[in-house]
Formats: C-alpha cells, sequence, structure tokens
C-alpha cells in the first residue's frame, strides 16, 4: 500500500556558505521533488542560515531527505514536521 502525499515543513539551519542553496536545491531536483515554499534567511545565531522548505511527499521521502541533507558538510541540524493545518483541511472536506 502507498503512503499518502502530505504537506511537510523542513526546517535547516546552516552555516553561512556560498553555494549551499544551490547543493539542496540539488537533492530536490535528483529526485524529482518539488518545492511548494522555499525561504533561507538569517537565523539568531551570527553566520548560520535557516531554510524553510515545504513540499508534499510521503513520509518515508522526507526522512530520506532530511537525512540527505545532514549529510552535506555545512548543514549543522535538520527537523521536518507535518502541517497540522493542511491536514485538518483535508479531514474537514
Amino acid at each position: 500500500m502507498k503512503s499518502e502525499n502530505r504537506e511537510y515543513t523542513i526546517t535547516a539551519y546552516t552555516e553561512d556558505y556560498l553555494g549551499l542553496i544551490g547543493r539542496i536545491n540539488a537533492i530536490f531536483s535528483r529526485r524529482r521533488i518539488s518545492i511548494v515554499n522555499f525561504n533561507a534567511g538569517p537565523c539568531e545565531i551570527k553566520k548560520v542560515k535557516k531554510f524553510v522548505i515545504v513540499i508534499r511527499e510521503t513520509e518515508e521521502a522526507v526522512q530520506k531527505i532530511t537525512q540527505q541533507m545532514e549529510k552535506q558538510v555545512d548543514v549543522l541540524e535538520v527537523h521536518y514536521h507535518k502541517n497540522p493545518y493542511l491536514t485538518a483541511v483535508l479531514h474537514a472536506s
């Protein structure tokens, strides 16, 4: 049985490194995963960037992506979670 595609938010904290956006984008491109929303900006900690990426995919695929992102040298930490609002809207329909 195939898992359902749901909306997930991936948050990654990285060192401030030129070209890291391209490397992160390549992880999604290789797996042919469309990005719904991509935000990058400064973090509360100096010289650390925060990436917030929203995708629609299965949980297994999201786990693999976060593990792949963590393997990048300049990535400090990666988390993901389901978007509860979208889940509530789907059940209300």
